[in-house]
């Protein structure tokens, strides 16, 4: 299959906590140097991330903040990947985040759940009430009119019908709220782009004012 390519920016930071792309990758690439110390447990996180901070110019809250929202976006990616087959992105971080959350070749435990909970839980709150109304169903039957096995099969064959359709539906509202998100996103960074080609020019300008020694 050929590889689709989707440019995907993480969410824009706070107006008084802006990190710009070479602080961002910075502090990822202290993250994956000290990658050993976040998996030791006898070890405080917080205590690296000061360590972390101190080196990017960066309190230890607001590099732990923006090392959640990469992830958010990390996760977001994968999962589409997982749903689409999209292979390649153009969001700069997602081969490090691969390096940090990839080990041999296979993700950590925790993002291979992160990828699947959100549709699994829905799933599986469906089964369960459908689960619930079947057997009302065939209690109330039941004490009624006597259930019979065609009744039965009829219930089953409704109940696994309506649960192929509310899939197909979760999927379609997921894959809408993806594309909007991405839309968003890319109008964002394009505005963000534009404000930095802005300042670059009036830095420019101001340097060209300056008088020469």
């Amino acid at each position: 299959m050929q590889m689709n390519q989707t440019e995907i920016m993480e969410p824009p930071d706070d107006s008084d906590d802006h990190w710009d792309h070479e602080s961002t990758a910075n502090m990822l690439s202290l993250y994956l140097e000290h990658i050993d110390k976040f998996r030791n447990p006898k070890i405080r996180k917080k205590n690296v991330w000061v360590d972390i901070g101190n080196a990017v110019g960066k309190g230890p809250d607001s590099c732990d903040k923006k090392f959640r929202n990469l992830k958010q976006t990390y996760i977001r990616l994968l999962r589409k990947k997982n749903k689409s087959g999209v292979t390649t992105f153009k969001w700069p971080f997602f081969d490090i985040f691969e390096e940090i959350y990839s080990v041999d070749g296979k993700y950590q435990a925790e993002i291979q759940q992160k990828i699947r909970e959100e549709t699994s839980d829905r799933i599986k709150a469906y089964i369960d009430m459908s689960t619930s109304k079947l057997e009302d169903s065939q209690e109330n039957g039941g004490t009624s009119n006597g259930q019979t096995d065609e009744v039965r099969r009829r219930l089953l064959r409704k109940r696994n019908a309506e649960f192929r359709k509310v899939t197909l539906e979760m999927r379609d509202r997921q894959r809408v709220v993806e594309e909007k998100l991405d839309r968003l996103i890319n109008t964002v960074e394009e505005s963000n782009n534009i404000q930095r080609e802005r300042n670059r020019l009036f830095q420019q300008f101001l340097d060209n004012l300056r008088p020469n020694h």
